[in-house]
């Protein structure tokens, strides 16, 4: 009985577990701000990032896909859009 009843703990926690996650999914937007903040992987942050997206050198499409998110162009786009007028004055 010990077991069956560790089993299905087991599987509630598992279940609870993918539920909370999907539930976190970031946004393109987030995606921006770690970015921005040079917190996704292979990006960098603050003004190098806004000069690398300015010049070609990172596109939306490279945020997107380093912080995990399905890539599409209007996200790409909005990311873009969102970092290259970051701090503009």
């Amino acid at each position: 009985m010990t077991l069956i009843t560790r089993a299905v703990s087991a599987l509630a926690f598992t279940a609870t577990l993918f539920a909370t996650t999907s539930a976190f999914a970031l946004t393109p937007f987030q995606a921006a701000s770690l970015a921005y903040r040079g917190q996704l992987d292979g990006i960098s942050g603050y003004q190098t990032l806004q000069g690398d997206i300015r010049g070609g050198q990172v596109t939306g499409e490279d945020i997107l896909e380093a912080a995990g998110l399905e890539v599409n162009a209007s996200d790409a786009n909005f990311v873009e859009s969102i970092l290259r007028d970051n701090n503009d004055d």
